[in-house]
């Protein structure tokens, strides 16, 4: 009998602590957060971006002239990105109008509590989908260090799971589309489409990863993501993007137990990037106005 119930107690205990399925609004949302931490110059070797969720890649890309169009190009780079960036510039536009058509507050005053309001609805989106990514839960402290080299390098890593092809539903039929196809990656995605499921850490990059044609004048030119990452990490950490491919096909192959942050050797650094993000000063003790997560940094 005292087996018996052991054995029911671990049956009904499986599904809690079974990893959660990956959608494509989550590498929407992580896609974006890392464009909100990182900018990458290849030239100078530095992170152009301030390490903070303040929505800047949007907000404060050339000057904050191009908030409507989504901010930095990046952000539009593949359509479930370009998705999630559209979603919370409509948002923002709905919050500043409202605001405004008050006629209680200044054009300036309504983008302040307009993009505030957005880098709250976008925060909740990114405990949601780290939670889903790692099987962990979100950091529950904050750190006021920069962001490192280590942490853009494990956020390469998990390209991994990046889908090559997601199904969307077009002309009444269900269609195919290749997500690195630069002439689709400005397609705002349905609800519907934005919480398919996408194939689990493996280990190995989707094809189109590896030969993703980038569109320009006079002529297009061919770059391959994997070898794009596995050179930065190689240079600027001291991992070994073989070595943490092999880490994360182990990973995916346990349905049950563990989650990405201590199951790898490098999940760590994700979690202390994530909790420099919701930071609510930047590096030099300025504070950020942007953040509504009243967690003290340290």
């Amino acid at each position: 009998m005292k087996l018996l119930s052991v054995l029911l107690l671990l049956l009904f205990s499986i599904p809690a602590l079974a990893k959660k399925p990956v959608r494509v609004v989550d590498i929407g949302v992580m896609g974006l957060a890392s464009h909100d931490l990182f900018q990458w110059n290849a030239q100078t070797r530095e992170n152009e971006e301030n390490g903070r969720f303040d929505l800047s890649t949007i907000f404060d890309y050339a000057n904050g002239t191009k908030i409507y169009q989504g901010g930095n190009p990046k952000n539009s780079s593949n359509a479930a990105v370009y998705s999630i960036t559209q979603n919370l510039v409509s948002f923002y536009a709905g919050k500043k109008a409202t605001l405004l058509m008050s006629r209680q507050v200044t054009e300036e005053q309504a983008h302040i509590i307009a993009r505030q309001q957005t880098v709250a609805f976008f925060m909740g989106m990114v405990i949601e989908s780290y939670e889903r990514f790692t099987n962990a839960r979100f950091p529950n402290y904050a750190l006021a260090q920069s962001v490192t080299d280590d942490e853009q390098g494990v956020m390469r890593a998990l390209h991994d799971i990046l889908p090559g092809k997601i199904y969307v539903n077009r002309n009444f039929s269900q269609q195919q589309l290749e997500v690195t196809d630069f002439k689709l990656a400005m397609n705002q995605l349905s609800p519907t489409e934005m919480m398919q499921y996408v194939k689990f850490f493996d280990g190995a990059y989707d094809e189109e990863y590896l030969h993703v044609v980038i569109p320009g004048f006079p002529d297009s030119r061919v770059i391959n993501l994997k070898e794009i990452d596995q050179n930065f990490i190689a240079e600027q950490t001291n991992y070994n993007l073989d070595s943490m491919l092999r880490e994360l096909h182990f990973y995916g192959k346990f349905p049950f137990f563990g989650n990405l942050v201590e199951f790898t050797s490098f999940g760590y650094h994700l979690e202390s990037l994530f909790a420099k993000g919701i930071c609510n000063k930047y590096v030099d003790g300025s504070p950020n106005p942007w953040n509504s997560i009243s967690i003290e940094c340290y």
